[in-house]
């Protein structure tokens, strides 16, 4: 996440990221507030797919 990078200097915010498909794929919903992200203290990236969204993404298998 850039909240680490030190000489990070803006994230892009699409449109995308507020229709309702993408903000149900996962389980919590970042969404910026006067301009900020609250930076999330959970494990990896803080971000989870719901199951639903695991389920009915494409697969592929490399043997």
């Amino acid at each position: 996440m850039e909240a680490v990078i030190p000489n990070f200097v803006i994230h892009e915010h699409h449109s995308g990221a507020l229709l309702p498909h993408n903000i149900n794929s996962c389980k919590y919903n970042y969404q910026p507030q006067n301009g900020y992200y609250e930076v999330p203290e959970l494990p990896g990236i803080g971000q989870e797919l719901m199951e639903e969204t695991i389920k009915l993404s494409e697969k592929v298998i490399i043997k």
